[in-house]
């Protein structure tokens, strides 16, 4: 199945954005993080239901407002196929069967119609008390997707593409079947070989943290951060997305 046609026209790095960048994001301040370290001490809805001001003040909307820049400066000059609105955000409150979890984070990706935020590779971008992080992610809820990709990173070409990042401050990361202290292996080396474990993956990270400091520090600069990171991560992209249609 070859390539759609929105994709073969995809732009590859450099990527077209306006300069100076057209912003709206002012970056996030220190009560972003302090909302989320307190839901990370009291992760339940109770807890949240007491920052639900605050959240949505401090959190929600400027990371909107973010996602606004990625879409003027990244995905609009580019013509990319994505859905940038509807559903692209996670929820806080877990879908833990009544028992009134919640997350510490926020996170939010573009995705490919006609496929959700779930299913889809993705190109994601997270809030945690701590941090901020852009990475790729594929899992096994893409089912047409995953096992492909999970395949073709077990070659040479996807060794490369995969140290180029980790020598770029990227750190690659999966979520094997089985559990314990093997369960959650993280790699900020340059590799030699893939880990044999890969077979079993039902989950893939590539992602760079950039430290709460930094982001306060950045304010909307952050977003600058951000397209770069996008173009690091576009050949790795590419590469899963050709895995499932060559």
């Amino acid at each position: 199945m070859a390539i759609s046609a929105p994709l073969r026209s995809l732009a590859s790095p450099p990527f077209v954005h306006p300069e100076p960048l057209d912003l709206s994001f002012e970056g996030f301040t220190p009560e972003a993080f302090a909302v989320l370290e307190r839901l990370r001490e009291e992760p339940h809805v109770e807890r949240y239901r007491q920052e639900k001001d605050g959240f949505r003040r401090w959190v929600q909307e400027p990371f909107k407002r973010y996602r606004d820049d990625l879409v003027v400066n990244w995905v609009l000059p580019n013509r990319l196929p994505f859905e940038t609105e509807k559903n692209v955000f996670s929820r806080i409150l877990k879908n833990d069967f009544g028992a009134g979890g919640a997350h510490h984070h926020l996170w939010m990706a573009f995705y490919r119609p006609p496929r959700k935020r779930l299913v889809d590779i993705q190109l994601s971008h997270a809030l945690y008390p701590d941090q901020f992080a852009c990475g790729l992610y594929v899992g096994a809820y893409a089912k047409g997707l995953f096992p492909a990709a999970r395949e073709r990173m077990r070659t040479d070409e996807a060794l490369r593409l995969l140290n180029d990042l980790i020598r770029r401050g990227y750190v690659f990361r999966f979520a094997p079947r089985v559990r314990g202290r093997e369960a959650d292996p993280r790699f900020d080396a340059p590799l030699e070989a893939m880990p044999p474990e890969l077979g079993k993956a039902q989950g893939i990270w590539v992602r760079r943290a950039f430290s709460r400091e930094q982001v306060l520090a950045w304010g909307p600069e952050l977003v600058r951060h951000a397209l770069t990171a996008q173009a690091d991560l576009w050949p790795l992209y590419r590469f899963w997305l050709e895995a499932a249609h060559p």
